[in-house]
């Protein structure tokens, strides 16, 4: 009795440490494999990864550049890159947000339900950045939370990663890693009342929040960084060390090959979409932030650090409204910081929306000091929308090229003075938040269902392709004679640069005849 006892005991402690090894130790279910793709799913401090890999699609050439490592891998913001590259095609993801083509059912809704609806649907389907390129690799990241890894050459996928949160920050490519930012653009009861007070920290303990690492060409996750609030700004690397901010303000060094902390700073109030950039100063790095007002610092500011964690300079900005800097991604050229928000110098009547008149301003700084050196207009008061997180601008041989929003107008402007050179109209429905690309002569517009083509020296509308979708915020990334776009519908396209300048090809065309779904590539349907 006593042994039976005995051994009973030993077996119940040999299956305890057995349980307590699954729970503690970092885990990976047997892969499946098909003919077709490897999936696995990882865990990563506990958190599930799962990873449908097809090595079969790796490109058998690289082309374009071999790292992408920050927002549109350019501090001016204009992603046109040299390459041997001329495609075209159309990739759905896993869970679509609308039908491709039907704008006027996406109209609308819009018109139903207020832009608000568009807003706040699209933080939550469809891609809320553009996509990122290395190595003839097309990387995205979907805002429910799925990373794509596509050839740039099939728009077959190499591995669809699916993420344990929203991703809303662009992924950086380096090292044989790929960066992503986790976090949503919503705030808890709590943090919400304190907009009252200066405003809350955006993303805190709304989910699951940080900074995650992966192969570049596998999705196998690598190390993950934790953080309390949302990491939707995409960061910046430099010399093996990945810097990011965070909904609560702060601003974080890591070791970029082991997710190490170097330092910390702040906090300096909320950072929400404001994408990071950087100087170079004489050889000296300066990294520049943007930040919304949030409890207890009750304005809004941009922010100048060295890559060693001092505050070189910070340069207050209380006349603005809403979350403009901390959502507006800025751009920098030179020795100027250019950065577009709404609004300058607010009017109100009340706390609500329609008892506020707000206009968009365009400014630069100086990137040495932080010292303003100009600040226009370039709207008239108008009531804000629910969307007032600014305008993202790109510089261009001397030139800003910026969106109004209110009024439905891009503009060029001088980057010395700010002087206006030439304007031209948007689509009616266009918001206008992201910055436009230049490429050989030519200004790419993302214009609601359209890419506009303008003549960067008159101003003048060349073409009008419609793109299908509703392109949100997702700035045009140009690779040799291809142009990669995503947007709102969650498709992801290649057009030939020739196509969308002179409307040869419809992007109809090309989803008809190349169009790859990521649901027949995993075997859903």
């Amino acid at each position: 009795m006593n042994l039976k006892f005995v051994f009973g005991f030993l077996i119940l402690f040999l299956i305890g440490l057995g349980v307590g090894y699954l729970v503690h130790t970092p885990t990976e279910v047997p892969a499946r494999t098909t003919h077709s793709y490897i999936m696995n799913l990882y865990r990563i401090d506990g958190f599930p990864v799962c990873v449908y890999y097809f090595p079969a699609n790796l490109p058998p050439n690289s082309t374009g550049p071999s790292q992408w490592t920050a927002f549109d891998n350019s501090p001016n913001r204009n992603p046109v890159f040299p390459g041997n590259l001329n495609v075209s095609w159309v990739f759905q993801q896993l869970m679509p947000a609308f039908s491709f083509g039907n704008i006027s059912g996406w109209i609308k809704l819009i018109r139903t339900y207020s832009p608000q609806f568009r807003e706040g649907y699209v933080q939550m389907m469809g891609d809320a950045v553009p996509v990122s390129y290395s190595n003839g690799i097309v990387y995205v990241s979907a805002s429910d939370g799925v990373l794509y890894a596509l050839n740039a050459y099939t728009g077959k996928p190499v591995f669809i990663a699916m993420m344990p949160d929203t991703l809303m920050s662009q992924p950086l490519i380096y090292g044989g890693m790929v960066y992503v930012g986790l976090g949503g653009a919503f705030f808890t009861y709590g943090q919400g009342l304190l907009n009252a007070y200066g405003g809350g920290h955006r993303g805190q303990f709304t989910g699951l929040s940080g900074l995650m690492a992966l192969n570049s060409t596998t999705g196998k996750p690598v190390w993950f960084f934790i953080t309390k609030s949302q990491v939707m700004p995409t960061p910046v690397i430099l010399n093996g060390v990945v810097y990011f901010d965070d909904g609560d303000g702060y601003m974080y060094a890591l070791n970029a090959t082991s997710g190490s902390e170097v330092w910390r700073i702040g906090s300096f109030g909320t950072a929400n979409m404001a994408s990071l950039d950087y100087a170079n100063d004489s050889g000296r790095i300066i990294l520049i932030a943007g930040f919304s007002s949030a409890y207890p610092v009750n304005y809004s500011s941009l922010v100048g650090v060295s890559t060693n964690g001092t505050v070189l300079w910070r340069t207050p900005l209380p006349f603005t409204y809403d979350s403009g800097p901390g959502d507006a991604v800025m751009s920098v050229y030179g020795n100027y910081l250019v950065d577009g928000f709404i609004s300058g110098y607010p009017v109100r009547h009340g706390p609500l929306f329609n008892e506020t008149l707000v206009r968009e301003v365009v400014m630069t700084l100086n990137v040495t000091d932080g010292r303003l050196i100009w600040l226009r207009n370039v709207s008239g008061y108008v009531l804000p929308t629910g969307a007032n997180n600014g305008e993202s601008p790109s510089v261009v041989k001397g030139m800003i090229l910026v969106n109004d929003r209110k009024d439905h107008v891009i503009y060029a402007l001088n980057l010395s003075d700010g002087r206006e050179l030439w304007n031209d109209s948007l689509v009616p429905a266009a918001p206008g938040l992201i910055g436009p690309v230049y490429v050989d002569g030519l200004v790419l517009n993302p214009d609601f269902q359209y890419i506009q083509v303008i003549n960067a020296t008159t101003g003048k509308v060349v073409n009008l392709y419609p793109v299908g979708q509703d392109t949100v915020i997702d700035t045009p990334t140009v690779v040799g004679d291809t142009v990669f776009v995503d947007g709102g519908f969650g498709y992801v396209e290649a057009i030939s640069l020739y196509y969308l300048v002179h409307n040869s090809t419809s992007i109809f065309q090309i989803f008809s005849s190349k169009l790859v779904s990521a649901e027949t590539c995993v075997g859903m349907s």
